[in-house]
């Protein structure tokens, strides 16, 4: 999408595009997909995919699509805080840094945590909190769970067997995830 399109459409334009097509709207199909592709487990992954479709539909008072360019929140709910590119943070540091902005931005920023956050040292790097903010780091992360072997672990949202898992997604949603995992197992 072009560079001024807002921070928050461009985290909602990973999920619009993942059945390949430049569609600007989002279906709940399409939600769950994308939630898999980052590594959730398929009941943390629907449980997401639906609350997302519940909070930001616009598109009928029967259809749960989201329609992308008519969603009024334009930034994420971690704008303006202040991150270093270079200084990693823990959850709690994370939050704290995420309380000026409310209550919505700590849980915001908590999530960002459980998804971002390196498995071994619980740090998420600053630059993983800037790409969120600018509204790119959603894809960095699907590249992650394709090609790093850091399995998010059951608490943080990830499966509880990772090539049941890999397979489960792999075969009846066509999602890759996990696959050096998979391979060292």
């Amino acid at each position: 999408m072009a560079s001024q399109t807002p921070p928050f459409h461009r985290l909602l334009s990973f999920y619009s595009n993942r059945n390949g097509s430049d569609s600007q709207t989002i279906r709940l199909q399409d939600s769950l997909y994308g939630n898999l592709a980052l590594g959730l487990d398929f009941p943390v992954a629907l449980a997401i995919a639906i609350g997302r479709h519940l909070f930001l539909k616009n598109t009928g008072f029967f259809s749960l699509n989201i329609h992308v360019p008519s969603v009024s929140t334009k930034n994420t709910l971690l704008h303006g805080i202040d991150v270093e590119e270079k200084k990693s943070y823990s959850c709690s540091e994370l939050v704290s840094l995420a309380g000026q902005n409310g209550y919505m931005s700590q849980a915001d920023a908590a999530g960002v945590w459980a998804l971002a956050a390196d498995v071994h040292t619980g740090r998420v790097e600053g630059e993983d909190v800037v790409a969120f903010q600018k509204g790119t780091l959603l894809k960095e992360i699907e590249q992650r769970r394709k090609d790093r072997s850091q399995v998010l672990p059951l608490w943080r949202g990830g499966p509880i067997s990772v090539s049941g898992h890999s397979w489960v997604v792999g075969k009846m949603f066509g999602v890759q995830v996990y696959q050096d995992a998979e391979k060292s197992n």
